[in-house]
């Protein structure tokens, strides 16, 4: 620095910018505590899904709780948002790892989201209301484009909202999104689509060896991803640095 270049101050410096991932794993509860509390409840209401099942009931719980197109159409209107918050049984095919695998992926994407709509309550607030909208869009596809006769439960509408709009992301910490066609965003679009290629291809081979059925709710997949794709442009960014910054 030569005596003639300005010395730097608080306000001209560039806003610190912080990543979730590579410092220590207990950031995750100060940074992305609202996926904790997602992450409590699929757990909580999987515990309580398996006693109903132990005690004989655990039929009764799917048809209340499940989506399906019959239930809906005759009152059965809150199972929208019930059903991701369910999963299949762990007396059922594939039941342990369809919540293994869901909280995975809400573990592996929420926080990158999170962190974008603050550490604060009203960030809690904003980020359990888009992982919300994100699940009932899915919700929304699949009774529009799923089966009559087939009840679906899981979180992966809303976990694959999160995934749309992870692929909008220009970087960590960073708050403008990628366009939409850029080559980063197409590739997160491709990702997305092989993987639910795999999976429809996994369940129709362990149904076909089984001699029983085993279906993807691709619909809901669908209909997540796109509104969280769409709807993060629509959010607000409120990265807790950018608050000290602001108030500068």
């Amino acid at each position: 620095m030569t005596p003639e270049d300005p010395i730097p101050t608080e306000a001209s410096a560039p806003p610190r910018r912080e990543r979730l991932f590579g410092r220590s794993p207990a950031i995750i509860w100060f940074e992305a505590w609202p996926v904790i509390v997602i992450l409590a409840t699929i757990w909580l209401v999987f515990l309580v899904q398996s006693a109903f099942e132990l005690i004989g009931a655990g039929e009764t719980i799917f048809v209340l709780g499940g989506l399906w197109k019959p239930g809906v159409y005759q009152g059965l209107w809150w199972t929208p948002l019930t059903h991701m918050f369910m999963h299949m049984s762990w007396g059922q095919p594939w039941g342990w790892l369809h919540i293994v695998f869901n909280s995975g992926g809400l573990v592996a994407l929420g926080p990158a989201i999170a962190q974008r709509f603050g550490r604060d309550a009203l960030g809690g607030v904003l980020f359990i209301v888009f992982y919300l909208v994100c699940g009932l869009a899915g919700a929304g596809a699949f009774l529009l484009l799923g089966p009559d006769q087939v009840l679906a439960v899981g979180a992966s509408g809303a976990i694959f909202g999160l995934w749309g709009a992870v692929a909008r992301l220009n970087g960590a910490g960073e708050a403008k999104l990628a366009p939409i066609l850029a080559p980063s965003v197409l590739r997160q679009v491709g990702s997305a689509a092989i993987s639910n290629l795999v999976v429809l291809g996994a369940a129709f081979g362990y149904g076909a060896m089984s001699g029983g059925s085993g279906g993807i709710a691709w619909q809901a997949h669908l209909g997540g991803f796109v509104a969280g794709f769409f709807l993060i442009g629509l959010m607000p960014v409120r990265f807790h640095w950018l608050k000290g910054l602001r108030g500068a």
